[in-house]
């Protein structure tokens, strides 16, 4: 959507291809997503049937895995983000954590041989995005396992040319727990107030990783704040769910710029907060053609698309004046949403 209010003509290809998507561009297409990944046929089948001759690619979420698919688009089109070798050299969790050690990055305690005794650890999977593959019992094959400890989940956004890093904002995370996903992502507030300390050490931890594997773009880097200060948990090396709590003019002009090594030196303090809050099917449905959306409310599913209960509904946005107050009214929203929702669906089909 951002890059089609920037006057681009876009093609899209994403998981859901939902309204919003189908809106702002010439041409949108589902792709096959698989235990957190897209599944790599499918995409490179997609892209070869759309005419982007001259198309430059920027990408987002579920590749993170998959650093060899990024390779093979790069060999197609234009790639703006990380280049394969960058990602890979981010996302395997031993080259990560060494990364961190060397440079004096504080993290939780790690390891990749499954503890005797589970408890008080956590198992991840390499490449998982959004907290679906968190567990407290197992990791899949390639996972590793960390201590959990007790913090509150922060990121920074920032800019980066390959050597220097510019900050875009400080952002708070939250969960929204199941019983199988006990830290599936939430959503998230842009432009929360820290501690000064806390931002100078997740901003020198950004800019050490830059400069270390040359990242470029837009990127973000999670931590978990607890008594010992800001933890490092991980870096999202492309555009992250953050980049939409920004309504910066000309971010993704300066996300392609830094991509090819020329930093935007952010100038003032961001105004006001912005939040985004995943919504969460309750039930199973199907969405009626009778459903009319309120203006905050994003990433609509299509009439007639069947979501079954835990599955993205859609997201709520909210602004205002500080987090806080944004943090507060994206889910006072939220709750207005569901409630108006359950008695749409009440006569719905169920799935």
């Amino acid at each position: 959507m951002a890059a089609a209010q920037a006057g681009y003509s876009v093609a899209a290809f994403d998981i859901f291809n939902d309204v919003d998507t189908r809106r702002c561009c010439f041409y949108s297409t589902q792709v096959k997503f698989v235990d957190g990944r897209f599944d790599a046929d499918d995409l490179l089948c997609s892209l070869d049937a759309c005419d982007l001759t001259g198309a430059t690619v920027v990408y987002g979420s579920g590749l993170e895995e998959q650093p060899e698919v990024l390779a093979q688009i790069a060999g197609k089109f234009r790639l703006l983000g990380n280049p394969a070798d960058v990602v890979a050299e981010i996302k395997k969790p031993q080259r990560f954590f060494q990364l961190l050690d060397r440079h004096g990055i504080p993290h939780p305690e790690t390891t990749f041989d499954a503890p005797v005794d589970m408890a008080g650890w956590l198992s991840k999977s390499a490449g998982g995005s959004g907290g679906t593959h968190i567990r407290r019992d197992y990791a899949r094959s390639g996972g590793y396992f960390q201590r959990e400890i007790t913090g509150l989940p922060v990121s920074v956004l920032f800019l980066a040319d390959g050597k220097e890093i510019a900050v875009v904002g400080y952002n708070e995370q939250w969960l929204v727990p199941t019983a199988t996903m006990p830290f599936r992502y939430g959503g998230a507030v842009g432009n929360v107030d820290l501690p000064g300390e806390t931002k100078v050490a997740m901003a020198e931890a950004a800019r050490k990783i830059t400069a270390a594997v040359g990242l470029r773009g837009l990127n973000s880097m999670d931590f978990l704040l607890g008594e010992q200060g800001p933890m490092a948990l991980e870096i999202n090396p492309r555009l992250s769910a953050s980049f939409e709590l920004y309504d910066m003019p000309d971010l993704l002009e300066m996300h392609m710029r830094a991509c090819m090594g020329q930093l935007t030196q952010l100038s003032g303090s961001v105004q006001g907060s912005k939040a985004c809050l995943i919504q969460y099917a309750g039930d199973n449905v199907v969405v009626p053609d009778t459903t009319v959306w309120p203006d905050w409310a994003v990433d609509l599913p299509p009439a007639g698309s069947r979501i079954c209960a835990g599955e993205p509904l859609c997201s709520v946005l909210a602004s205002a004046e500080n987090a806080v107050q944004a943090k507060a009214l994206v889910f006072a929203r939220a709750r207005q949403l569901m409630h108006n929702v359950r008695l749409l669906y009440r006569d719905s089909e169920i799935v």
